[in-house]
């Protein structure tokens, strides 16, 4: 009688820290990061995030379960620079039933205490086609439930 695999364990805290290098496409003529580039750069974070979360790309394709922004909030608190090495911090914050928040802080890797963005993200969970909002996934409530909104 064979049983189908269990979920992978999801980490104790869903936080995720993701490095990344400052290239000529994130910059303008003056060497500094667009406001836009801050935008990928925290997908790039979220994706990663969710994937540690037991919800990857792939999934999302499979079952049309994805989450979507709905809001996004950015304090822009120093510019980072081409060349720059820099750690993206994804930390899911709130659960609510079916939206749930991201914060993000973009530092600099050489200088952590250095913060150029904060970041703060709200999903949306949607089921494709047709956008109908479904429950956050029962694996993240089931961890964490010290973050689901009263």
């Amino acid at each position: 009688m064979s049983s189908s695999p269990s979920p992978p364990a999801l980490p104790a805290e869903p936080r995720l820290t993701v490095p990344l290098e400052v290239y000529y496409f994130d910059t303008d003529a003056g060497g500094v990061v667009h406001n836009i580039a801050y935008l990928r750069m925290v997908e790039i974070a979220r994706s990663q995030l969710a994937a540690t979360l037991g919800w990857s790309l792939e999934e999302m394709g499979r079952t049309g379960l994805v989450p979507v922004v709905s809001r996004t909030e950015i304090d822009y608190l120093k510019p980072a620079r081409l060349g720059d090495h820099l750690l993206i911090t994804a930390k899911l914050a709130r659960m609510e039933k079916v939206r749930f928040l991201i914060e993000f802080e973009i530092a600099n890797a050489s200088a952590p205490k250095i913060v150029f963005i904060r970041c703060l993200q709200t999903m949306v969970t949607v089921q494709l086609p047709g956008g109908r909002p479904q429950r956050v996934p029962k694996a993240w409530r089931d961890a964490y439930p010290q973050l689901i909104a009263p």
